[in-house]
């Protein structure tokens, strides 16, 4: 099964420590589900998803990446909480045609200081040739004329002014991947990106029996 997006971003934004998005429809079963989120203190011991698995995070650690497999009858709300937090972002995506076991490389990358552009960080090569790689992005302060590198396209960005965007690459070959998010007006960032196996397609091969 190739590798597609089932369900576009659903974005949320509230001044509180607790936000929830939901999907449209019910997350089918072995699917994948990823969540980027971003909250005003770090992730390390203050932001969790219930049953979610955090690959990496940013930007001084105020933004995280999430991903789950849908399990049977999953709900369609994804609640993130974020103990502290007076301003949290949140967007989720559900994926078909990965692993069951689907994360495979991680890298992230912050550097203090104003900058017009700014890396997700380089992974290592990755295990398997047909993967998912889903980057993000938080910057300080809105943004405009943003663009990405190495073939990325934007999932989701707040608009009108964004600060905070997701971006996403289907590969079919083992390599080192990266995205540079690039824009006008120089900001604080942090970059991650993950990457997720595809699921492995079984091959049947026949046996000839010769009856003499």
């Amino acid at each position: 099964m190739a590798i597609s997006k089932v369900q576009n971003a659903v974005y949320i934004y509230e001044v509180d420590a607790s936000v929830t998005a939901s999907f449209l429809s019910t997350p089918t079963e072995g699917n994948l589900m990823i969540a980027l989120g971003a909250g005003s203190t770090v992730v390390t011991g203050n932001a969790s998803i219930s049953g979610w698995t955090l690959a990496t995070s940013t930007y001084a650690d105020k933004c995280g990446l999430w991903y789950k497999v849908a399990g049977a009858a999953e709900s369609t709300d994804v609640t993130l909480n974020w103990t502290g937090s007076t301003s949290t972002h949140l967007v989720i995506e559900e994926w078909t045609g990965l692993s069951s076991t689907p994360l495979d490389k991680v890298a992230n990358y912050y550097v203090a200081g104003p900058v017009t552009s700014r890396t997700s960080g380089t992974t290592d090569t990755t295990t398997v040739a047909d993967e998912l790689c889903i980057a993000g992005f938080k910057v300080g302060n809105t943004v405009s004329a943003e663009s990405w590198s190495n073939s990325f396209v934007l999932e989701y960005r707040d608009s009108p002014t964004p600060t905070f965007l997701l971006g996403s690459r289907i590969v079919a070959s083992t390599g080192t991947y990266e995205t540079t998010l690039s824009w006008t007006t120089a900001r604080y960032a942090g970059g991650l990106i993950a990457t997720f196996k595809a699921a492995v397609t079984s091959t049947w091969i026949p046996k000839v029996i010769m009856v003499l």
